[in-house]
């Protein structure tokens, strides 16, 4: 039988946690011991901009999180340019401090992983999966009887396209690719008992395959209409997954 090399995860690394400080954490934590959530969604800046963004471009999407999650008992983790190893530490630091278990936590990560335009360090597609994989698991051990929704990671734009927005976010063909594997990866995660995985990011696409801007307009970040698409393509497995009658 060969040899089986035990990997340990190092400072760098998608699934090695690492701080990145934030007022917002420090927020955050405060009110996971404070309160009692059954909806927890955890992400970065995609996940940030529903409800909890300022500023006059995102402060609409609140309208969203008021319909579809707020009604809940939700709480949003979502954090502005977060990658999975700063999500693994918040999460390791507070943010998972809920008494009692949430019946949900629905997690998107790892667009930022693959930014390199904007991060002096990047992952591959297999790293990401295993950052995403650490999260996963971390909630797991913390909560075994909470349900895990993992969305692919959403689309985003190429050089080649045109965004509508005062700030556009093109992605590099490298980029755009490791998003889309990625993505693809953490499909393994999903065990269809605890762990669930879903791909709604066809919506923000034209017929082409291009990102259609009336709902991404910065080919990133969906708008007030792509949160409101996000959230209803979700809603399905979301209310199934909640344990809530069917209405």
């Amino acid at each position: 039988m060969g040899e089986v090399t035990l990997r340990i995860a190092a400072p760098g690394d998608a699934d090695f946690p690492t701080r990145e400080p934030s007022p917002r954490h420090e927020e955050k934590v405060a009110q996971v011991r404070s309160g009692h959530y059954d909806l927890v969604l955890v992400g970065d800046s995609i996940t940030h901009t529903v409800g909890e963004m300022p500023g006059t471009i995102y402060e609409p999407l609140k309208a969203v999180w008021d319909r579809h999650f707020a009604p809940r008992h939700a709480l949003n983790l979502g954090h502005n340019g977060f990658r999975t190893e700063n999500i693994l530490w918040n999460l390791m630091n507070g943010e998972l401090d809920l008494v009692p278990s949430p019946k949900v936590v629905v997690l998107l990560i790892g667009t930022n992983n693959t930014d390199d335009r904007n991060f002096p360090r990047v992952h591959t597609p297999e790293q990401i999966a295993q950052g995403t994989k650490a999260i996963v698991d971390l909630i797991r051990r913390r909560h075994p009887a909470t349900k895990v929704l993992v969305l692919r990671i959403f689309p985003r734009g190429g050089d080649g396209e045109v965004g509508n927005a005062a700030r556009v976010f093109h992605g590099s063909p490298q980029c755009v690719a490791t998003c889309r594997e990625a993505g693809a990866l953490t499909a393994r995660l999903a065990d269809g008992k605890h762990v669930f995985w879903l791909d709604v990011g066809g919506i923000f696409l034209r017929p082409d395959g291009s990102i259609n801007t009336e709902l991404m307009p910065d080919l990133l970040h969906p708008n007030l209409a792509g949160a409101e698409a996000w959230a209803q393509a979700i809603e399905p497995t979301l209310s199934r997954l909640l344990g809530e009658r069917p209405k």
